[in-house]
């Protein structure tokens, strides 16, 4: 009985196994041959975009003399205050 069991599964499996090769064409040839295009053109001339066209106004460039920051801080011998500024600000 298993004998017959296991001959009759191999059976069915050798036919599974067999329905999942690829079958030949008429031209004898088992191997299937893909082609893919060799480039993508794309046509842009549809596109559009709404919008209004705007045309800059002067773009010029005023050169300015440079400024000079001062730091007040290397001139003053006691930083208590700003300390007391800084402290209160942290809260």
């Amino acid at each position: 009985m298993k004998i017959s069991f296991m001959i009759v599964s191999l059976f069915f499996l050798i036919l599974a196994a067999r329905a999942e090769t690829p079958k030949k064409s008429s031209g004898g040839k088992g191997n299937i041959v893909y082609k893919y295009k060799k480039y993508e053109t794309f046509d842009l001339g549809n596109l559009e975009v709404k919008g209004d066209i705007i045309a800059p106004g002067d773009l010029s460039v005023q050169e300015r003399q440079r400024t000079k920051m001062e730091r007040g801080l290397l001139e003053r011998k006691d930083f208590d205050e700003e300390v007391r500024k800084d402290i209160k600000n942290l809260r």
